[in-house]
């Protein structure tokens, strides 16, 4: 389902004195002021990005060091931004923010623009974990920004102290009290029926029509104890106690967490997704110099860790970890215990895909 939630955010502020002046070039980069971090000549960027997942203080700071001005443009999943790219033709912003799998499926579409990130002169600050996805072995469409697991989480406090605690997929989805009524789950076509194939025990991308009729089976069984199908909100919901139970990023749990330090994460035994949220400059962008200053910024470990304390994930830049909240660096949300059966998903086929259309369309509607 698509979303039309987008909400808008912008920063203007009077121009401050540049460091640098000039193209755009990995020689000015290196030459400017403040951690190697360079200037484009100024001008503005707009930036697309997941609902609440950028701090905008960070915008004014942002053009005091770069001259750069930022608009910044809100939404809700990986779905909403490939509609967005293939209604305008990658026009219209300068920067995105797509998941892994919708990295490959920009750059297959001709609606990335190559930036040669591994040129950036902060460059060097990308971790050896980050440095050649499967989606852009060479770096060559994409920098990294995030990373992170979907998993779920729940109010512990609710639980009787002899009760079962749920630990995998099929406990989220067929759990009854103390959480029906209130469990949310993700506006996520892909991580939702990825959690609804793993629960039933099929693989994702299975080709098996009887799994995805199976699937769909359990997650209309499943509505009937949600109160939530949404990708917003959801740490706010679950802090407060609006969801008791929710699908989650793990990062928005730490978030729910520093509200009812009785939320849990868990990673189901089944396994859970792994996503890693890059930088990338549509086709149709004219301000290529610019936002390539910007990436090259937030690659400096400083920039990238007020990111991750904000948005409550980690990052695969050298130093970040080092400079996390205290409470991150001990949340097993963010830490993942030894064990956890982590999986990065690969996007389906086409044919595939539609499968998963069908079924979370039936879903949602």
């Amino acid at each position: 389902m698509k979303h039309d939630r987008l909400a808008r955010h912008s920063l203007r502020r009077r121009m401050t004195a540049l460091c640098c002046v000039g193209l755009f070039t990995t020689q000015a980069l290196m030459g400017c002021a403040g951690g190697g971090i360079g200037v484009g000549g100024g001008g503005d960027l707009t930036i697309y990005t997941w609902a609440d997942y950028f701090p905008l203080d960070m915008l004014e700071r942002l053009e005091e060091e770069t001259g750069i001005e930022a608009t910044v443009e809100f939404f809700g999943s990986n779905d909403d931004l490939l509609a967005k790219m293939e209604e305008t033709g990658a026009r219209g912003y300068d920067l995105v923010v797509p998941s892994d799998y919708a990295v490959e499926i920009m750059i297959e579409n001709g609606w990335a623009q190559r930036i040669d990130a591994m040129e950036l002169p902060n460059a060097s600050n990308i971790m050896e974990s980050g440095l050649h996805p499967y989606y852009d072995p060479e770096r060559e469409y994409s920098a990294p920004f995030m990373y992170g697991t979907s998993g779920f989480a729940y109010d512990a406090a609710l639980l009787a102290a002899d009760q079962e605690r749920p630990r995998s997929w099929f406990d989220f989805f067929t759990w009854g009290q103390p959480y029906a009524g209130k469990i949310g789950i993700l506006d996520d076509e892909f991580d939702g029926v990825n959690a609804a194939l793993r629960a039933i025990g099929a693989a994702q991308c299975t080709a098996e029509p009887a799994h995805y009729d199976a699937a769909l089976a359990l997650l209309l069984d499943f509505k009937g104890r949600t109160n939530s199908i949404s990708s917003d909100g959801t740490p706010a919901r679950l802090g407060s106690g609006e969801n008791s139970m929710a699908m989650i990023w793990n990062g928005d749990t730490h978030r729910a967490w520093s509200v009812n330090q009785a939320i849990t994460y868990v990673y189901p035994t089944e396994g859970v997704s792994v996503f890693e949220d890059n930088w990338v400059v549509p086709s149709g962008s004219e301000n290529l110099q610019e936002a390539k200053t910007f990436i090259n910024w937030m690659l400096d470990p400083k920039n990238a860790a007020e990111a991750a304390n904000y948005v409550g994930f980690n990052a695969h830049i050298k130093g970040v970890f080092d400079n996390l909240d205290p409470s991150m660096r001990s949340d097993p949300a963010i830490v993942p215990p030894a064990g956890a059966k982590l999986e990065l998903i690969k996007v389906c086929d086409a044919q595939t895909m539609e499968q998963y259309s069908q079924v979370w369309s039936t879903f949602v509607g």
